[in-house]
């Protein structure tokens, strides 16, 4: 029996075959596998298989490609693989040679590169080495000089004749370029499927945007055939531009994101064309598209009938009828309303419509007009979101209809009620509650926020109303890892005593405008939450360098630090926390 027991307190998990801790661990978000992995080598080992290695992306920032130095140096000697790659203002020069790419290129299946400085004969030899590149991104390379995109010479060493048939996804984003430097990067990728030119052509004048669009609406006829995501918002596109991609009738797309901004013409509208032909669709961003009205919903829905995801964020042409209507797309898994100028007549009347198993996320930031009974009737149809967004609407929220939120919705793994002003302790905890949520005859029952067993991201800035009582008693989540509670004034010293201890995998803190913060305070966060790697304390004016000790003490896994506003801090704050080595910035007045 004492063997049995025995046994029975001390199990060897750390014996468990590799195979069997691989699937245990697909079960786990990447911050949950990486902390894991610091058990034994066994764990750690396993924590790298290389399906996890593809979840993973390293990013480089603001270094030397040499091999003499850290950290390529060190990568250099690394066993592992890195499919996903990420650098930022990395300069990648010609004359440099790297045995990084000749060692690490065939593993590499999605590259990008953001604010980078490289020569154009440079990033031909770096391609040359991912023979299983899929994935190449180039965002914002235009804003620093002698980047990927100035001073292009096309027709020297033979650049056009060089192919890159593994590459299936391009972004451009954030770039202004001209139509010979775009149809050289498109001609070395005749094989791509998804292009992104969000947010291009920023600025150049109105002219050579129009030559631009024309460019890209060129590129579309001609690989109308392979298309199947598009990504062109940010990009003001005109009713011509529009005419000429309902011309490629072989294009059928599966996602698509415009910015039409436009009063729809009375007479055969290119916009409504456009959404009866692509009947394919998965998914379609419109967001801050205020040409888009009511009628174009209409269309969506009988055209587009396998659409499960629709952001119309900004749309403010969007009235109830349409947002009604929108709920009869049978497989819609995600609706983005936001900023929408619309009452919660559209959602009550369109939520008897819908699905309700199948919706799964829901944003409606930002929308004054919802109300109790709007988010009651949310709460009671939509029992599998997993996402919810009600931020910004400071009158629907109120103790009664968080109650049926926190009673119905628990799949919910974001939430945001940010400037939810009318929400107290009694609602987030259900204690105390003038009214029962439910009551018969002799049974009463209410229900706390911490119900929610499955919240990773928690967003509760401004309401104003909460104080330590519901940090103590409410706020209980052990996976919870993104915390947002900003401008409360009520918040202090005991509620944060509670918090670091029933929040334990905590990455990202916000208490910015919490004027009771203190030392003491940052001393709790620091010696508890050690996975934390942002926290934000702008404006938090009771804390001085005594903090920053602690932090440069115990917080071994800060990465970002913001301190606007705390005024007794000194000014070598990134002194005082060198040995951070994770560190990379700290935002300060």
């Amino acid at each position: 029996m004492k063997l049995l027991k025995k046994k029975l307190i001390e199990p060897s998990f750390g014996n468990l075959p590799t195979e069997l801790l691989v699937e245990i661990f697909k079960f786990l978000p990447i911050s949950d596998r990486n902390a894991a992995s610091y058990t034994c080598w066994k764990w750690y080992e396993a924590s790298k298989y290389l399906g996890f290695a593809k979840q993973m992306c390293l990013h480089l920032i603001g270094v030397e490609f040499d091999d003499s130095k850290p950290p390529i140096a060190d990568l250099l000697l690394s066993p592992h693989v890195f499919p996903v790659l990420k650098l930022t203002r990395v300069r990648l020069q010609q004359s440099v040679y790297s045995q990084f790419w000749a060692d690490f290129g065939p593993s590499i299946s999605e590259i990008t590169f953001e604010k980078c400085m490289v020569w154009r004969e440079r990033i031909i030899s770096v391609f040359k080495h991912m023979k299983n590149l899929r994935t190449a991104r180039f965002v914002e390379c235009d804003l620093l000089r002698d980047d990927l995109f100035k001073n292009w010479k096309f027709f020297e060493n033979g650049l056009l004749n060089i192919h890159f048939l593994s590459v299936t996804s391009l972004s451009l984003a954030k770039n202004n370029f001209t139509e010979l430097q775009f149809s050289a990067i498109v001609e070395m990728m005749p094989n791509l499927t998804e292009v992104d030119l969000s947010n291009c052509f920023s600025y150049i004048d109105s002219a050579s945007k129009a030559q631009m669009l024309n460019c890209v609406s060129t590129f579309i006829l001609e690989r109308q055939f392979l298309l199947k995501c598009l990504n062109l918002s940010g990009i003001a596109v005109d009713d011509l531009f529009l005419r000429k991609m309902i011309e490629a009738h072989q294009l059928f797309l599966e996602s698509l994101s415009l910015t039409y901004l436009e009063k729809m013409p009375l007479r055969n509208p290119a916009i409504v064309s456009l959404l009866r032909q692509q009947t394919e669709m998965r998914t379609l961003d419109l967001s801050q598209s205020v040409g888009i009205t009511d009628y174009c919903l209409d269309q969506i829905v009988k055209h587009m009938t396998k659409l499960t995801n629709l952001n119309l964020s900004g749309c403010w042409g969007v009235g109830d009828y349409g947002v009604t209507q929108i709920f009869r797309l049978k497989d819609l898994e995600k609706l983005d309303l936001s900023k929408c100028r619309i009452t919660k007549k559209g959602i009550l009347e369109g939520a008897a419509l819908c699905n309700r198993k199948i919706m799964k996320e829901f944003l409606l930031e930002q929308i004054d007009t919802l109300d109790d009974d709007c988010i009651v009737k949310i709460g009671a149809n939509f029992t599998n979101l997993t996402v919810l967004n009600i931020g910004g609407s400071s009158s629907c929220m109120t103790d009664w209809s968080a109650q049926y939120i926190f009673c119905n919705l628990t799949c919910l793994v974001d939430m945001n009620v940010e400037r939810s002003t009318k929400i107290t302790d009694a609602g987030f905890t259900g204690i105390d509650l003038p009214q029962k949520t439910f009551a018969i005859w002799d049974i009463e029952e209410t229900f706390s926020i911490d119900r929610l067993k499955k919240l990773r991201i928690l967003k509760v800035s401004g309401c104003y109303k909460i104080t330590d009582f519901s940090l103590r008693y409410a706020f209980r989540f052990m996976e919870l890892k993104e915390l947002s509670i900003s401008r409360c004034p009520q918040i202090s010293k005991p509620g944060i005593e509670k918090l670091v201890t029933s929040c334990p995998a905590l990455e990202f803190l916000d208490l910015s405008e919490c004027p009771n913060i203190n030392d003491y305070c940052v001393e709790l966060i620091a010696m508890h939450l050690k996975r934390l790697s942002t926290l934000k304390l702008t404006n938090c004016v009771l804390v001085t360098e005594v903090g920053l000790g602690f932090l440069s003490q115990h917080c071994q896994n800060l990465k970002y630090l913001y301190v606007r506003g705390c005024f007794k801090l000194p000014s070598d704050i990134m002194e005082r926390l060198s040995n951070i080595t994770t560190l990379r910035q700290v935002y300060k007045s």
